[in-house]
C-alpha cells in the first residue's frame, strides 16, 4: 500500500508514479471495510477522505462502498476553513487524512472520534497509522452492500454544497463505477482490461473516481500519478502501455505547450481513449489534441448532480464545440426563463431527467432552485442544433448583462485565448452606472509577453475582428497567474469580487 508506515510525512515528487493491481484494490478493500466494522462505524455511515493520488486512496473509496458506507472525497485545495465545514457537513463518521495535509484538517479531525481517524504517508497526531488497517482479513466480503458517494459542488461560489441520493438497495458495486464499467466497454470493447488506465487528475474529482474504479472493476491495472507533469504523463503511458484515461482541459494545453519534438519522443500508440469533461475546452485546443494523438478523444458533459451528454472524436469533428447528444436513459430540455422548451438554435437553461433525484444536504433554497418536477439544472446556458447537439454557452451565474442585452463570458474568453499573447483569461461583469454592467477581461500575459498598454489595446482590438461590438471587452487588466481549480475551473467568484467590493451584483 505505498509508503503510508513513513514515520514522517515526506513531499511526494511530481513524477511520483504508483501501479495498483486490481487484486490488490480488492484486497485492500476488503481490509479497510473490516477495518471501519472494528471502529464501530455504522451501516451507511459517512467516510470522508483528504488525500492525493494514491492507493490507499482508492482502497477507502472501495472499502467503503462496497460495506455500505457514504463516501465523501475531499479537495486539497480547499482552505481548511472549508475541509472542516464539509467534514462537518457529511457527518462524517470515519475520517483519512494523508500526512502532508494534515494542517488542512486540524479542526476537521475534532469532528470525529480518534479512533476512526487513519492517516496514510507519514503519521499524524491524534489519527491511527494506516498499517494498522493491514492487519484485517483481506479474503472477500461474505454479504457486500453498495453504498453512495456525497461529493460536493465546487467551492469557487460559496460554500460547497453536498450532493445526496438515497442509498440504493443491492449488491456492489456503485452507480459511480457501473457507469465507468458502461462507459470504458462501450469505447474500448475487450481492450479496456488488457492493459492499464492512467490516473493523473485528482480523485476527489467525479470524473477520475469514476473511471479509475471502472477501469479496476474490470480488471485494469491503475498507474497513478499524484501531480501532473506533462512529460512525467507521456513517459508513464509509454512505459505502462496505458490505454485510457481521463484528463481536464488546462491539462491538454500545458501538454500542448511542450515543444514538437518533445511530444514526438513518445510511443502513445497503446492510448486509445481519452475521456475529459469538467470544464470547456477551447476548440482550437481540442483539434489540436485530435491532430496529434487521433481521434481517441471522448467528451462528457455533466454535473456532479447528474447528467450525461457525450461525444467522440468524430461527431465532434462534424460539430465542432458541441459537447454531445444525451445518453440513452437522460431526458434532456433547453427551456426559456419561464420554463417553455424553446427551439433548435435558442438559447435557454439546460434541464435533465435521468430518473435519480437528489437533494443538496441541508440547503432547501438551492434544491428548490435547481430541482423541479424530476428535472433538475446545473445551472448552464446552451442551445440544441437541428440534429440534437448541445451547444453551451455559459453559467448562468456568470452571463453578463450589459444594456440589457447577455453576454457570455465563455464566448469572450474563447477569442482571447485565440490571441498569442494570452495565456489564460477570465472575462467578467464590472460595475457601470450606465449599462448596469461592462465587460471586463482579467489576463494572464503568455510566457514572452508584457501586461501593457500595448497588449490591451491589441486584444481588444483583436476581439472586435470575431465578436459583436456589445462581446468586446471595455477594458484589460492583467494578473501574474489567475485562480483556477484543478479541473481548469475559473475561480471567478475571486476575480469578479474585486470590483463589487461593497456593491450589490444583479445575479
Amino acid at each position: 500500500m505505498g509508503d503510508s508506515g513513513d514515520a514522517t510525512a515526506r513531499p511526494v515528487a511530481p513524477d511520483a508514479v504508483r501501479v495498483l493491481a486490481s487484486d490488490d484494490l480488492v484486497a485492500a478493500g476488503n481490509r479497510f471495510s473490516r477495518a471501519l466494522d472494528d471502529a464501530g462505524v455504522p451501516l451507511r455511515g459517512s467516510v470522508a477522505v483528504l488525500a492525493g493520488n494514491r492507493p490507499e486512496y482508492l482502497a477507502a473509496y472501495r472499502g467503503a462502498t462496497w460495506s455500505g458506507r457514504r463516501f465523501t472525497p475531499i479537495s486539497w485545495r480547499w482552505p481548511a476553513d472549508d475541509v472542516t465545514y464539509v467534514v462537518g457537513n457529511c457527518e462524517a463518521d470515519a475520517l483519512v487524512v494523508e500526512a502532508r495535509f494534515a494542517h488542512l484538517a486540524e479542526g476537521a479531525a475534532e469532528l470525529v472520534e480518534p479512533s476512526r481517524r487513519f492517516a496514510v504517508g507519514g503519521s499524524v497526531p491524534g489519527f491511527r497509522d494506516w498499517r494498522e488497517v493491514d492487519d484485517f482479513a483481506s479474503d472477500p466480503l461474505p454479504d457486500p452492500i453498495v453504498g453512495t458517494t456525497m461529493l460536493y459542488t465546487s467551492g469557487t461560489t460559496g460554500r460547497p454544497k453536498g450532493v445526496k441520493r438515497e442509498a440504493p438497495d443491492g449488491p456492489p458495486p456503485t452507480h459511480i463505477g457501473r457507469g465507468g464499467m458502461q462507459m470504458l466497454t462501450w469505447c474500448l470493447g475487450d481492450a479496456a482490461a488488457d492493459r492499464s488506465h492512467l490516473v493523473c487528475t485528482p480523485m476527489y474529482h467525479s470524473g477520475p473516481i469514476t473511471y479509475a474504479d471502472g477501469a479496476s472493476l474490470l480488471g485494469a491495472d491503475l498507474v497513478l500519478v499524484d501531480r501532473f507533469d506533462p512529460q512525467t504523463v507521456l513517459r508513464t503511458i509509454e512505459e505502462h502501455q496505458v490505454s485510457s484515461t481521463f484528463m481536464v482541459p488546462t491539462q491538454f494545453v500545458r501538454l500542448l505547450r511542450l515543444p514538437e519534438e518533445v511530444r514526438r519522443r513518445y510511443d502513445l500508440s497503446s492510448l486509445q481513449l481519452v475521456v475529459h469533461g469538467s470544464a470547456p475546452v477551447a476548440p482550437e485546443v481540442k483539434r489540436a489534441m485530435i491532430d496529434w494523438l487521433g481521434p481517441v478523444l471522448f467528451e462528457f458533459y455533466g454535473g456532479t448532480e447528474g447528467g450525461g451528454v457525450s461525444i467522440d472524436s468524430h461527431d465532434w469533428l462534424a460539430h465542432p464545440g458541441s459537447v454531445g447528444k444525451p445518453r440513452e436513459g437522460l431526458a434532456m430540455e433547453v427551456r426559456d426563463d419561464d420554463g417553455a422548451v424553446v427551439a433548435p438554435g435558442v438559447e435557454g437553461q439546460v434541464w435533465f431527467n435521468d430518473g435519480r433525484a437528489f437533494e443538496y444536504k441541508d440547503d432547501a433554497e438551492k434544491t428548490a432552485e435547481a430541482v423541479r418536477d424530476g428535472w433538475f439544472t446545473i445551472g448552464d446556458i446552451g442551445y440544441l442544433d437541428d440534429d440534437g447537439f448541445l451547444y453551451l454557452c455559459d453559467r448562468r451565474a456568470d452571463v453578463i448583462v450589459s444594456g440589457g442585452v447577455n453576454v457570455y463570458p465563455a464566448q469572450v474568453e474563447a477569442a482571447l485565448l485565440a490571441h498569442p499573447g494570452v495565456g489564460d483569461c477570465c472575462v467578467v461583469g464590472v460595475p457601470d452606472d450606465e449599462w448596469g454592467e461592462s465587460v471586463r477581461a482579467v489576463v494572464q500575459p503568455a510566457a514572452g509577453h508584457v501586461g501593457d498598454d500595448a497588449l490591451a489595446t491589441a486584444l481588444i482590438a483583436h476581439c472586435g475582428t470575431s465578436l459583436a461590438g456589445y462581446q468586446v471587452p471595455r477594458a484589460v487588466d492583467f494578473d501574474d497567474e489567475l485562480p483556477r481549480t484543478e479541473t481548469g475551473k475559473l475561480a471567478r467568484r475571486q476575480i469578479r469580487e474585486r470590483y463589487w467590493a461593497g456593491r450589490s451584483r444583479r445575479i
